[in-house]
């Protein structure tokens, strides 16, 4: 049977702005490319484009904490045997900064800290039914990598003194019920990051410290 053109797609999920990881960008600086308005233009091409309706994966590289990625979630196009596909695009995605030329936006640190990627919005699915801003505190082994919620335990006494949604990676592997959106370093014990979080359901406290 052939594919049906009968409508069957009705949506639902979370939907939140996301930055699209698409590779590094080819800029082509020409005077044959003319735009709407009659000008030339300079264009360029991604090595991994997404598009609306296309499905992404959260992006777990190391580069992509809360404060590099403005506190919103990295995504990318899935690879084979990938475990982290949160969700779909479900707008056209918009690019923030031109770069002058290839070298400026060849890394993904050079793309985030000089904002030359588009965003889009993304329908996020994987269970999550709140998406929140949260305080998490290194114990000097652990880091967390975007996606797996291993070292994420309910921090009691951080919820306690602050007054919001506080994790302690003490190490025990009994992270369950979030996933964490950005990375958070192996850094000295006691330090606090923020990072943005999917909850999914019940979680594990630890007192904290």
């Amino acid at each position: 049977m052939a594919v049906s053109t009968i409508a069957g797609n009705y949506g639902g999920g979370m939907k939140m702005t996301c930055i699209l990881d698409e590779g590094a960008p080819t800029i082509t600086d020409s005077g044959t490319y003319f735009g709407e308005t009659g000008k030339t233009e300079k264009v360029l091409t991604w090595a991994t484009p997404l598009k609306e309706n296309d499905w992404v994966a959260i992006s777990n590289d190391a580069l992509c904490t809360y404060d590099a990625c403005g506190g919103i979630p990295c995504v990318e196009r899935p690879v084979a045997g990938e475990v982290l596909v949160i969700g779909r695009i479900k707008s056209t995605p918009k690019l923030q900064r031109m770069p002058v030329n290839d070298a400026a936006a060849v890394t993904l640190d050079l793309r985030l800290a000089g904002d030359y990627y588009r965003t889009a919005e993304v329908e996020i699915f994987g269970g999550i039914t709140a998406i929140m801003k949260a305080r998490v505190m290194t114990d000097g082994t652990n880091a967390i990598v975007p996606g797996v919620p291993t070292y994420l335990e309910l921090n009691i006494a951080g919820m306690i003194a602050d007054h919001e949604l506080a994790f302690d990676m003490d190490g025990t592997d009994n992270g369950v019920g979030v996933i964490p959106f950005h990375a958070v370093a192996n850094a000295a014990n006691g330090n606090e990051y923020s990072c943005l979080v999917g909850i999914t359901g019940l979680m594990i406290a630890v007192a904290g410290a």
